[in-house]
This record gives C-alpha cells, structure tokens and sequence, in this order.
C-alpha cells in the first residue's frame, strides 16, 4: 500500500460549487443564491441570459461570468435585450447597475485591457457587433433595485490551429491556497481560471495575496517587452461596482515570493500557456490568499512574514480519503475516521501507523469511539507531531470510550498488539481555531513490502517550499512481523545558516522493535534518530544509514530561503 496527498487546495470550509455551462437557463434550480449568479461557459457560440428562468438576483449582486471559446478565436458579441436601470436619477458612468465585458489574455500589455461597459444610459449599438479578441472573456453584471437583465449573444468567429483547452474554479472563501499543477509541469497551450468571490455581507473586506514558487518557460530570446506573452499569469481585480483590472503579472521564474495587499475581495486569478512545451521547466505556482491586516495599498516585497491560513476552492483532484480499515495509511480533512479490523480478532506483532492531518487547524480532538479489550500490550497512541521535531504522546485507555483534545495540525496514530485482542476505531475532528505557521506540507505513507530498492526524492522536482512541514512513514508489512525496513539518505542538501547553522532539517525517528527493545514502556516506541535541532547535510561518504520496523522522517523549513532537498532508498529486509 503506497499513498501521497500533497495540498492542493484545503477544504476547510463549506465546499463550493463550480459550475459549467452553455447557457445559465440550464443551471439546476437547487444550486444556491451565491453560486447561481455567475457561472463558465464553455462553447464557440451561445446566448447568455441573466437572470435564468425563474432565478432572483439580490439587488447589488455582482454576477461573474466566463466565457471560454473551444475551436474559435475572437469574439463578436450583441445585446440584444437590457434594462438595467440603476436609479431614477442618470447614470452615465455606470456606476450604479452595469454589464460589463472583458477579453482575459495575456498578449496586450496590462494597461490595454479591451472591455466594454452598458447601462440603461450607456447603451450598447442599436442591433450592431462588438469584438473582442481572444478565446476567453470574462461578463460582469451588478444588479439593482430595478435591474430586469439582459441578453448577451456571443460567436467566435476566427478557426484556431490548435484548439486551447479551458478550466475553471470558483470559491466564494475569503482565505484559500491555489496550487497548479498538483504534480509535475503544467500543461501547453490551455487557459486556467480561479474565481475568488467572497460574500457582500463584509463591503470592507480586502484581501493579502501571496504568489509563491512561481515558475513558467520563459518566451525564447525574450525581452522585457514581450517576455510575457508565452506563458503567464495574471491577477485581477473586480471592484465593488464590476470594473475589472489588472494588479499583477507574472512570467518566467520566480526568486522571491510576491505580496500583494489590500486587493479587492473579489479577484480572478488566470494562467495562460503557450502551445511550446520545453521538457524540465514549468513546475508552476502557488496563490494564497486571505483576510487583509495591513491596510488597502498594494505592494511587490518578499515575503518575510507568516502569511495566509489557506481554507477552500474545488480541489483538483479530489480531497484524499478520511475514512479507512486499513492497517496504517493518509486521513486529512477536518474530520475522519478509522475502523480497524472491527468485530475481528487481532493477533500478536501487529502494528500499523496512520499519519493525520488537519491543514492549518491548530488543535485536534481525537475519540476512542470503539475501544479494544482491556489489555495493557495492546495500545493506541497519539504522537503529535511539530516543526521542533518534538513529539508529544497520548495513550487511549483501551477499555472505554474516551477523548482527548491536543493542540497541533498534524499526528501518528501508531496502534501495536503484543497479545491478541479485537479491533477498534478512531474518530478525529479539527477544533475552529487556525494555525499559519506552516503553508505547505506533502505527507507519504508507504508499506513497503519489496526487497528492491526503491529511490525517493523530495520534492520530487525542483526546490522544496518555504514555511513547509513534510512526513514520510515508512512501514513493514503485518504479515511479516520480523522484516526491518532499510533507509539510506544519500543526498541532503537543506538552507544553512551562519557558521553553517541549519536552518531547514530533517528529523528522524525508528518505531523500535519488539523484541530487542521494551517497546511498552512509556515513550520507548517511537525514538529519534538524529539530535533534537534536527540535521541539514549529509557527505556523500556517510550516508544516514538506518533499519527499524519503521522510520518516519519529519522535513521542517523556514521562512525565508530554500534549496534541494533530499534523496533516499528504501526497502524491505529479513
């Protein structure tokens, strides 16, 4: 059994919706007030109606719409219906009920954007054509009192060589972490949207946006001018009243991490790429945003400070699984569950270790919910896990339900029988409060069950990130109670300080064995490896050579500076 989760995006809030469509009439009516009001639209030609058959729009709702050409380049649009009044009294600028249309791409320069605007007293051309270039536009609507809607028509009418393809996600979250790709290089010629949409309960809202590990092909022989118009990305603003604007954008890679603060609470973060794929480069980005504490100025500094508490969009893939009856594994979420071996008996000499994660809460309440027999050799402890390398242990009474509440984000459950028993379960559940001293993790959970070597990096690709805390359990099987696990480190290469004090370490720890070692008595289970502050560099002629019935390695790094990682090899013995 090998598993990974690596954040994407963390579901820590009611989930959202992303919706995908050709006409917003064919939005299902259960969909809420929030999500209705906007929606992707993926065609070459199709007829926006807003509202929908039997759909209200809240008076001062901003409606975001995109529209996604699939074969097709440059839009020609008409109106043909709009009664959008704001007020009795004139609006010529708009300002109070408007629709207006943008062309999203990174091929004019970021002062140029190409839009248009209409209200009652601003028409749209009386039966004329507008155009837009580009395959991607983006509709804003702001309703009123008095808004009826309006009909939008849209073709694209220029055949593209090679057809771009689209995705689209939308949160309406005031903190979230975007991270593209999840794995690997990103994708050639393709359009990626983020729409961050947050409730208009709180008009004073701004929002901080970090832009971290950015990196994309560079345009070949580029220059200042047009170094851009490969692959880029591009950070936008929609003000309360719809106006659409670009704050940031951001081509080639990345040395520093980007600030932004005080944006707008309403933003669409775009990724374009060009169809050129240059094999080894673009691993990327990262987005964070949150809730704004330092005013409403927008500024480009590196980032020195602990930054969002990441919550929400649609994750892509799918969130990893918090339920399992597996000996040992991944749970991550803000609840979960495990249910080992439940009515069955448990023999001697098992023992299996599930690595928790609840991302960016700060305290966890684990439940014995079904405890085992009352046997002091058969055991569940809690090992909660910081980025001191610490770790701090609980012991469930095995005889009667209980729970513990223990602050943290992240835990190795370990369960070990040295008597036969039954089975039991687990619940855990993320307390509200937040943590932002760590943005980034991967956890790897593996048993290993092959006598070949197998070699591991990390990260898998490029440099690891800052303010990040990684784990890596590996296990031997239960059906082989006295195999050992063999690692070798042979590569470690983490941030150093002065006089070459670390400042990115590795922490190691052995699940001890059964029978050269009192494993049952208090705190001997689980037992570092390297000194409390951790270690940052191997030499190629020693390398950190260990074999215990498990090694779990903890990866810790700061706030400012990054490097390689490190490698090793894995696998199963005796």
């Amino acid at each position: 059994m090998k598993l990974r989760i690596s954040l994407f995006l963390a579901a820590l809030a009611a989930p959202t919706t992303l919706i995908s469509a050709q006409k917003l009439s064919e939005i299902p009516s259960e969909f809420d007030q929030e999500t209705r009001c906007g929606a992707t639209i993926e065609a070459d030609s199709g007829t926006l109606i807003v509202p929908s058959s039997g759909q209200t729009i809240a008076p001062g709702s901003l409606c975001v719409f995109t529209i996604h050409l699939q074969t097709t380049a440059t839009f020609r649009l008409n109106i043909s219906s709009l009664n959008i009044s704001g007020s009795q009294q004139e609006d010529l600028d708009c300002s109070a009920a408007s629709v207006r249309i943008y062309s999203l791409t990174n091929l004019v320069p970021s002062d140029n954007i190409e839009g248009y605007t209409f209200c009652n007293d601003n028409p749209p051309p009386a039966g004329g054509s507008l155009f837009l270039s580009g395959n991607l536009a983006t509709v804003i609507y702001q309703s009123s009192n008095e808004s009826l809607g309006f009909t939008l028509n849209f073709e694209g009418i220029g055949f593209q060589p090679i057809p771009v393809t689209h995705e689209s996600s939308y949160s309406s979250a005031t903190s979230g972490l975007i991270r593209y790709p999840v794995e690997g290089e990103y994708e050639p010629n393709r359009v990626t949207t983020w729409l961050v949409k947050t409730s208009p309960s709180n008009p004073n809202l701004k929002l901080d946006v970090v832009i971290q590990t950015a990196d994309f092909e560079e345009c070949p022989n580029s220059t200042p001018e047009n170094r851009c118009l490969c692959d880029a990305l591009i950070i936008y603003e929609v003000s309360a009243i719809g106006q659409l604007t670009e704050n940031q954008r951001v081509c080639g890679p990345t040395e520093e991490d980007l600030v932004l603060e005080g944006l707008s609470p309403n933003i669409i973060v775009a990724f374009f790429t060009d169809f050129i794929d240059i094999e080894g480069q673009g691993t990327g980005f990262e987005v964070l945003y949150r809730p704004s504490s330092n005013g409403t100025t927008t500024t480009s500094v590196p980032s020195t400070t602990t930054t969002p508490t990441p919550t929400t969009t649609p994750p892509r893939p799918p969130p990893s699984s918090n339920y399992t009856t597996e000996c040992g594994g991944l749970l991550s979420g803000t609840q979960g569950l495990v249910e080992y071996k439940l009515g069955e008996s448990v023999p001697r000499n098992e023992r299996c270790i599930w690595t928790v994660r609840t991302p960016y809460r700060s305290r966890i309440k684990f439940s014995m919910i079904e405890p085992t027999t009352n046997d002091p050799d058969n055991n569940v402890r809690i090992y909660m896990v910081y980025s001191t390398g610490n770790l701090y242990e609980y012991t469930f009474p095995m005889h009667r339900p209980s729970e513990i509440i223990m602050n943290g984000t992240m835990a190795w459950v370990l369960f070990q029988s040295n008597s036969t028993g039954n089975g039991f379960a687990f619940s855990f559940t993320a307390e509200p409060d937040f943590d932002n001293s760590i943005l980034f993790y991967e956890d790897f959970n593996e048993v290993v069950s092959d006598a070949a070597i197998a070699h591991h990096r990390f990260p898998e690709s490029g440099p690891y990130r800052n303010l990040e805390m990684s784990t890596f359990v590996f296990m031997r099987p239960t059906d082989r109670p006295e195999s050992q696990i063999e690692v070798n480190i042979t590569s470690l290469l983490t941030e150093t300080g002065e006089g070459s004090r670390c400042r990115d370490v590795i922490h190691v720890f052995r699940l001890l064995d059964y029978n050269s070692e009192d494993v049952f008595n208090p705190g001997a289970h689980i037992t570092g490896l390297t000194p409390d502050a951790g270690i940052c560099e191997i030499t190629p002629s020693y390398p950190f050579y260990m074999k215990a019935h498990g090694i779990l390695i903890l990866f810790v790094s700061d706030q400012q500076g990054r490097s390689d990682g490190f490698e090793l090899d894995v696998r199963l013995v005796g």
